[in-house]
């Protein structure tokens, strides 16, 4: 068996850990690792991504899907980032014996100002990333020191990064693998909290040793206090800090869902087939939902697939199991699955085969709706035939044209330091974000809030992105695009 590193998901983050086994992921080893060639055997070619036309009907898909966490259900992100913070760096004071004195100061604005989703971690230089579309550096810095033009270029002469470069050509391929151990992208509001830890680790060892490391080694320990944060026995034992302090406080942290939003899936289930892909077990999911919801969360869906362990619920082929007091019980095929029913793991081949069988249909068109750009974005539109609808909250937070409406966590949401999270500003103009392209790219809309679209008829047509490189418009951002999009 080839040696790999295979993803390893706690409570819907994924982190990753080595391991043999057998994988569909070939690779010709060269003598240096950055030389490796990898062949992923999926359909994904960036140049061959299907046309489609400029609109679109919620109504024409047969079976119509959500993520749960940051699209159906919503966080008071700054609350939540504050929490992980206060957990992660007391992991790493009382375990792995950092010092306090970096880890344990305050957060205020400017650190708030440090976070963005989709900056990128270099491991071995100490420094937080933010790229352009085409893998160069657009901004970075060393710890939470902002690097001057002149810096970045002694780091990645040309602002090359070659790791960077070989991410935006396969998003998918550092997510596992060897290169998983040099780079990593912080995606949702679980894990954009690491490149603040990250960079004030990086802050305290630097002070400790009076002068730059030449390479550091520091990602393990923040991996294994994720790890142990979000370890879903936590919550079975009522165990940790992270757990027990949302269970105590759910209010501090979990936002109620809208009651036309339920109306609307409910309103869908009548006509449609619904479906939950979480990576949240379902004890978690119990318990977010039977506060954000209420008892009836289960009946808003025909199938619920929680810890899906994406995005390789879209690639790989991981059995269903059914759920026996929230664990794995036994393996579940697909003509065994039933509607009504809670299933983990699993893979979208066979949660097909079951909508082919319940819709009585030989080709049912899907739709999912989520927020992960990576999970639950990139990986069903690339390896499921599977069409998607963005949840970004960054849209409402940047501030829309022609809409007054604000973002409670804007201050949170927008950053100073790294910019827009849609656009990219240089001397000669604006540019789209290496995140804003892969929407328009690899989505039907992208909207902030699943609110927007309850009260759209389901059978209106929709302006959708048209997934050309000239299509300036943007119309596929609802119900208008970001104001900063309008500056391109």
């Amino acid at each position: 068996m080839p040696k790999c590193f295979s993803s390893y998901k706690i409570y819907g983050r994924l982190f990753n850990k080595v391991q043999l086994c057998n994988t569909e992921l070939k690779f010709f080893q060269q003598p240096n690792l950055l030389d490796s060639v990898y062949f992923y055997q999926t359909s994904y070619q960036q140049s061959n991504i299907h046309k489609t036309m400029s609109t679109f009907r919620i109504s024409d898909y047969d079976c119509i899907g959500f993520d749960l966490d940051s699209t159906i259900l919503r966080y008071n992100i700054s609350n939540l980032v504050q929490l992980e913070y206060d957990v992660i760096t007391k992991f790493l004071v009382d375990k792995k014996g950092y010092n306090a004195k970096h880890l344990t100061e305050p957060l205020s604005q400017k650190d708030f100002d440090f976070l963005q989703k989709g900056l990128f971690l270099d491991f071995e230089k100490g420094n937080v990333v933010k790229l352009s579309p085409n893998g160069n550096v657009y901004l970075a810095s060393h710890g939470t020191n902002i690097l001057s033009n002149n810096d970045i270029e002694k780091y990645y002469p040309n602002r090359e990064w070659k790791i960077g470069k070989m991410f935006t050509e396969n998003p998918l391929l550092t997510w596992n693998g060897p290169l998983s151990l040099k780079i990593r992208t912080v995606m949702d509001y679980f894990d954009m909290i690491s490149s603040l830890v990250f960079a004030r680790v990086v802050n305290s060892l630097d002070t400790v040793n009076g002068k730059t490391l030449q390479t550091y080694n520091i990602w393990p320990d923040i991996l294994e206090a994720l790890s142990d944060m979000y370890s879903r026995e936590q919550l079975t034992r009522n165990a940790g800090w992270f757990y027990s302090e949302l269970k105590k406080n759910p209010a501090k942290y979990i936002h109620k869902c809208h009651t036309e939003i339920l109306a609307w899936i409910q309103k869908i289930k009548q006509k449609k087939t619904t479906y939950l892909i979480t990576g949240s077990n379902s004890d978690f999911a119990e318990f977010t939902t039977g506060y954000a919801f209420g008892k009836c969360w289960k009946s808003l869906f025909d199938i619920i697939v929680c810890y899906a362990k994406k995005p390789a619920f879209f690639m790989e082929k991981r059995p269903f199991y059914s759920v026996k007091n929230y664990y794995e019980d036994r393996i579940v095929t697909s003509k065994e699955l039933e509607r009504g029913k809670i299933y983990n793991q699993g893979n979208w081949k066979e949660l097909y085969e079951f909508f082919t069988r319940i819709t009585d249909l030989s080709n049912p068109k899907c739709l999912y709706i989520g927020d992960n750009l990576l999970q639950d974005i990139f990986a069903p539109t690339n390896h499921a035939n599977c069409d998607t609808i963005v949840i970004s909250e960054e849209q409402l937070a940047e501030k829309m044209l022609h809409h007054s409406h604000t973002h409670s966590d804007e201050h949170v949401l927008n950053s100073k330091i790294w910019g827009s999270f849609f656009t990219l500003k240089d001397s000669t103009g604006y540019t789209d974000s290496f995140w804003s392209h892969i929407i328009k790219k690899n989505s039907k809309l992208c909207i902030p809030q699943l609110d927007v679209i309850t009260n759209v008829p389901l059978d209106k047509p929709l302006s959708c992105f048209v997934k050309e490189d000239n299509d300036k418009e943007l119309k596929g951002y609802h119900p208008a695009k970001p104001i900063t999009l309008s500056y391109l």
